[in-house]
């Protein structure tokens, strides 16, 4: 297997702490692209370099270095983007199109996308499957896809993510896995609106793999990530079976986030031969564990909660 130069933008982040990971136990030459929205430092063993990613010449500049562009900076998820629509547009959207009209076309670009561009539809969708973005996460996600699809790069949609990212980037917190089993250890009880809506879930780690694996042997086009299709009240009573004692609380209102869908990973797994592995059950018990040593100070903290830090935090992205 031929090393690969890798840049990973966003490299600092939840995804992008276990992807780096991945590649450097697979031998590859990888650099990190971030400007620490989140993280006061970066102490992770690679190179490190400090930069924005909406200063398109400065990026296109140092990627060029590259044989593999890895694109996760982005403001992620619906609380996050609605604190400030027009940051959000710069960031997911015109700081990708740009990126994408300046660099050669011979670098093999991935961009992380997600499924929520499918917004709220029966049956099993997947990568031919009609759009219609709820929100202004999804639809700058879906409207950099063109560009990155003009460039003959990888598009991953993927489900909500969970799980504990690696050792140095901060634990997320405003995951529906993750949030769900903070609330049953340290309350008791958990709190279920609607419940009948679905999601595709897979775990950061899993996700970590498969773009790994699409490096190495040069995989191109949009694929559909996930590990399975899960209804949010079964998903509460898994984690409260894990977390003995947890109460369940059903609130028979229509869900505040109206996605509502299921995917098939039929082309990802034709086309890939990893396959995820990592379950709910195991990420759930991983985090108890945390818990119960007391690792994390204060799970509540508005660092690991996207939209709280982004509110708070505005003035990052204006200096």
């Amino acid at each position: 297997m031929a090393k690969k130069k890798v840049l990973v933008v966003g490299g600092a982040g939840y995804i992008g702490g276990s992807t780096v990971d991945e590649l450097l136990m697979n031998g590859h030459d990888v650099s990190v692209y971030d400007m620490l929205v989140y993280e006061p430092r970066f102490l992770k063993s690679v190179n490190f370099i400090y930069g924005d990613i909406r200063d398109t010449d400065k990026l296109v500049g140092i990627a060029e270095e590259y044989d593999t562009i890895i694109l996760m900076a982005a403001l992620v998820g619906d609380p996050a983007c609605q604190v400030d629509l027009k940051l959000t547009e710069e960031i997911n959207y015109f700081a990708i199109r740009n990126f994408c009209k300046k660099i050669s076309p011979q670098k093999h670009l991935i961009f992380m996308s997600t499924c929520s561009v499918y917004g709220a539809q029966d049956g099993i969708l997947d990568e031919e499957s009609s759009t219609s973005p709820l929100s202004s996460y999804a639809s700058t996600k879906l409207s950099s896809e063109k560009y990155i699809k003009e460039h003959n790069g990888t598009i991953f949609r993927l489900g909500t993510v969970y799980g504990l990212g690696d050792n140095f980037s901060r634990i997320r917190m405003d995951l529906v896995v993750n949030v769900l089993t903070m609330h049953a250890y340290y309350d008791k009880e958990i709190t279920i609106n609607g419940g009948e809506q679905w999601r595709p879930i897979i775990s950061v780690i899993d996700i970590a793999k498969y773009i790994t694996e699409a490096i190495e042997r040069d995989i191109r086009g949009t694929y559909v990530l996930s590990k399975e299709n899960v209804n949010i009240r079964d998903l509460g009573l898994k984690i409260a079976s894990l977390v003995p004692g947890t109460k369940i609380n059903y609130i028979e209102i229509p869900f505040q986030d109206a996605r509502n869908y299921r995917v098939s990973t039929k082309k990802a797994d034709g086309a890939f031969h990893y396959r995820p592995s990592v379950t709910v059950e195991h990420e759930v018990n991983r985090f108890i564990t945390l818990f119960k040593e007391n690792r994390i100070a204060k799970p509540t903290d508005q660092v690991y909660h996207n939209g709280i830090h982004i509110k708070n935090s505005l003035s990052i992205f204006n200096n």
